[in-house]
């Protein structure tokens, strides 16, 4: 019985170290369309720079301690993806990890055309494809990674949800300003490129992630780690009356949250708790239940 159980247990473990890809069903059309071109070759090298830029963050995240491990291939780019909540150093190194490993392999790319001016002829396009995805993803726009530096650097000072307003007016002025530049190329040599990308950055805007305001009070699970270190405190008066999905939007990573239940009509303090009763019962209730009830269940 124990050694079965050890089997399962090693089965399990190494699947949570394997990294898996998913690939979208356009890419192989993507793929069909480029050869068909000519540009076989390119594609080769943009999914290379793309696997490596997701795989420096995978790196990065395992040595933070986080498992990062499934990647998606998508016509618009990649994502690594890990139902983790990082906090803000830690999410600042993982993001810039990506486009630093792409950036430093053009740089390399570039020395081997000074050292063997030969090779320039068949590397010029993988360096060509490194540089433009590092550039590109150091805008701060999010979800790209300069935008995942940009936000994790406003939740120092905000909370993630208004940082992540923030962002969404950031990604929405970029937006329009790339779509205003594929109008400007329609003068004289139509860019489609700056389409897609301007598209993308607009849908970052308006349709924001549902997630967002949710995933850190899951992820908190891990609180005994977080307290290797010491975290500030705050504390928010919130309304009896207010639904646990208010609270939860106040809750960060680098911080411990605690909050005054006030009575709706009087304003007087009722009782005081912290966040992980808060957690608790949204696991329990859900949360459309409102701060009054967190009374019977924080003890």
């Amino acid at each position: 019985m124990a050694r079965s159980k050890t089997k399962r247990l090693r089965k399990a473990g190494e699947k949570a170290g394997e990294v898996r890809i998913y690939i979208s069903p356009v890419m192989f059309v993507m793929a069909v369309y480029f050869v068909a071109m000519g540009m076989a070759y390119q594609y080769v090298c943009s999914l290379a720079a793309v696997l490596l830029h997701e795989c420096a963050h995978a790196k990065v995240a395992k040595k933070l301690g986080y498992e990062l491990n499934v990647v998606k291939l998508m016509p618009y780019g990649a994502a690594l993806c890990g139902d983790v909540q990082m906090r803000a150093k830690h999410e600042i190194a993982v993001a810039a990890a990506g486009p630093i490993f792409n950036l430093i392999t053009a740089a390399l790319c570039a020395a081997l055309w000074w050292l063997v001016p030969t090779t320039y002829a068949f590397t010029q396009a993988f360096c060509a494809c490194n540089l433009y995805i590092g550039l590109f993803n150091l805008l701060p726009v999010y979800p790209l990674d300069g935008g995942r530096v940009t936000f994790a650097l406003l939740t120092k000072r905000l909370n993630r949800d208004k940082a992540y307003k923030i962002m969404r007016i950031i990604s929405a002025v970029f937006g329009v300003i790339t779509i205003g530049l594929f109008a400007l190329s329609a003068v004289y040599s139509l860019n489609l490129c700056l389409l897609s990308v301007g598209l993308f950055m607009l849908v970052s805007a308006f349709v924001p992630d549902k997630k967002a305001k949710y995933t850190t009070a899951f992820a908190l699970a891990n609180r005994k780690s977080r307290m290797a270190s010491p975290l500030e405190v705050r504390t928010f008066v919130v309304s009896s009356a207010a639904p646990l999905a208010s609270l939860v939007t106040m809750l960060d990573a680098d911080r411990f949250t605690n909050f005054e239940v006030v009575n709706a009509d009087t304003l007087r303090c009722m009782f005081t708790v912290d966040e992980t009763t808060l957690i608790d019962a949204v696991k329990a209730h859900g949360y459309g239940m409102t701060a009054g009830g967190l009374d019977t269940i924080k003890h």
